[in-house]
């Protein structure tokens, strides 16, 4: 195939990415959510005051709602929001370019394991119309640096692996070194990932010792700070927070009935195959294979998280493709090294969502990708060469590829504003803007910081772009948004309690419908996108 049509397909691609990627990103999804604003206005802050919304001088983890996010992103939201202000645009597109870092890097990539520029083509092209990867595109998150970082750290090895140049290596220790930086789950892939690779093309590599010493050093010493502050005992809330050991009480509970049982009875079976450690093990594995389930992969029950409603994270036409391609990087004839870490990498993939809660996750395993792209590439290829495709047939194809599409755009930009909005407290926003236009009028402003209203506070601070100078001055959030009550001036953000608030005309209320009785006049209430009225506006 021809650089210029290698070229020209190349670009095309990119150019569907970045339409699918940037239409309309300021108004889908309906608002920012509950991370994004803490990122952007905490990059704010940073930008202004060198210190986080709690007064920490450039923080390499972000406390955020007690979470103690690594905060690479939060620093590479600050030039778009010195460029382009405090807004959801400013928060998401460094996440968009860095998808689009991503497909460009896969390209490339594919190229490394196979040489073949077809299957480069058709796996870039797959992943740039993949539900998963731009839903999570569109989201000012971390989560998009982090599989970034890692697949140009991966890719950088292979270059290295194949031209013997030492730069590649740095550059790929470099990258991993970054991407845990990122996302929480990097710290359990990269270690992993890392490993890897250096048993897979150890023999290469022990061929390569002063490279690798000098490229190991490298990266080490670009981790230190990070994992100082993961060991601080105040960062281990997150993993305490999120952690599958916590929250299966009801199994360990009735995993030790079970040993008090036999031991009573005096079973010896009873004792080895009852006890904690193995309903432990047994929760791990039942998380980890969750993610494996085609029903999760290919379908959408409903407001599932992190899809776009009616599809899964890919399409259903993927499925066989898939299966035969996997099959295909099994039997073929391909690099066996190359096998070894496509395999790796689709199985460490889901290890750090599966010893958390909410198995299966789609964000936790985001990294996975561009490995099912991948393989359903290499499906489509062995199709197309062993059904030798006629006119007809092909027609089809670019139809149902068209229908796709279609689907995915109808139902992304029609229907998930439409049915979720409330995953992204529009009608908060939306209250916020009111109150800020008749704030003069009253003497003291409270929201309620429940349920539609939740991290009322930090939607406050961003979008009535509140001095980070004079918040801070204030004394700064105290905790980490599950205190009662958070104090900004005259506004308070805490629970309502109707029969306890003080009745005055200078006061205005903020909450969520239940918040005040039945028959209560309110001046305005705010809706979701389907017209559920959800926060009410009572002086």
């Amino acid at each position: 195939m021809k650089k210029f049509k290698v070229f020209f397909v190349l670009s095309s691609i990119l150019l569907l990415a970045v339409f699918l990627r940037l239409y309309r990103l300021d108004q889908v999804p309906p608002s920012p959510s509950l991370d994004e604003v803490s990122i952007g206005w905490n990059a704010y802050s940073i930008s202004e005051t060198g210190k986080d919304e709690y007064g920490t001088c450039l923080p390499i983890l972000l406390r955020a709602y007690d979470d103690w996010r690594p905060a690479l992103y939060v620093y590479l939201v600050i030039p778009f929001v010195n460029l382009l202000g405090l807004s959801a645009v400013a928060v998401r597109l460094p996440s968009v370019l860095l998808s689009l870092i991503t497909i460009i890097t896969t390209f490339f990539l594919v190229q490394e394991l196979f040489g073949k520029r077809w299957l480069s083509l058709t796996a870039t092209f797959l992943l740039a119309i993949s539900p998963w990867h731009i839903y999570l595109s569109r989201l000012g998150h971390e989560v998009n640096a982090g599989l970034t970082f890692s697949v140009l750290a991966i890719f950088f090895f292979l270059r290295f692996i194949n031209k013997k140049k030492i730069i590649f290596l740095i550059s790929s220790a470099i990258f991993f070194a970054l991407s845990f930086y990122t996302y929480q789950s990097q710290k359990i892939f990269g270690p992993l990932i890392i490993l890897a690779l250096g048993l897979i093309f150890r023999k290469q590599l022990w061929k390569l010792k002063k490279e690798m010493v000098i490229a190991g050093l490298i990266g080490l010493f670009l981790l230190i700070p990070i994992i100082k502050a993961s060991l601080n005992p105040e960062a281990m809330i997150r993993f305490q927070g999120t952690s599958i050991f916590t929250s299966q009480q009801e199994v360990y509970q009735r995993a030790a009935n079970r040993v008090a049982h036999d031991y009573q009875q005096g079973n010896i079976l009873g004792l080895i195959f009852d006890n904690r450690r193995v309903a432990m093990g047994l929760t791990v594995l039942q998380a980890y294979f969750s993610h494996f389930n085609p029903t999760w992969l290919f379908f959408n029950s409903g407001a599932e998280d992190h899809k776009i409603p009616s599809l899964g994270l890919f399409y259903l036409w993927e499925l066989p493709l898939l299966l035969i391609g996997g099959y295909q990087l099994a039997m073929g004839r391909f690099s066996r090294q190359n096998k070894l870490l496509i395999f790796s990498w689709l199985f460490i993939a889901p290890l750090a969502a599966s010893f958390s809660t909410g198995a299966p996750h789609a964000m936790r395993t985001f990294i996975v990708l561009p490995i099912p792209q991948i393989l359903v590439a290499l499906g489509a290829m062995a199709l197309i060469k062993k059904m030798k495709l006629k006119s007809w047939q092909t027609f089809l194809m670019i139809i149902l590829l068209i229908f796709s599409l279609a689907f995915l755009l109808h139902n992304y930009f029609v229907n998930f504003p439409f049915e979720q909005s409330d995953s992204f407290q529009y009608p908060l926003v939306q209250a916020i803007d009111y109150v800020l236009e008749v704030e003069d009028q009253y003497q003291k402003i409270v929201f309620s910081n429940q349920d539609h209203g939740y991290q009322s506070y930090m939607f406050f601070l961003f979008f009535s772009h509140y001095d980070p100078k004079e918040y801070l001055s204030q004394g700064g959030t105290i905790s980490g948004g599950y205190e009662e009550t958070h104090r900004i001036g005259k506004y308070e953000f805490r629970p309502i309690e109707w029969s306890k608030e003080v009745r005055n005309r200078d006061y205005l209320y903020i909450g969520n419908l239940n918040d005040f009785p039945e028959g209560t006049v309110s001046l305005q209430i705010f809706k979701l996108l389907n017209g559920k009225e959800s926060i009410k506006v009572v002086k």
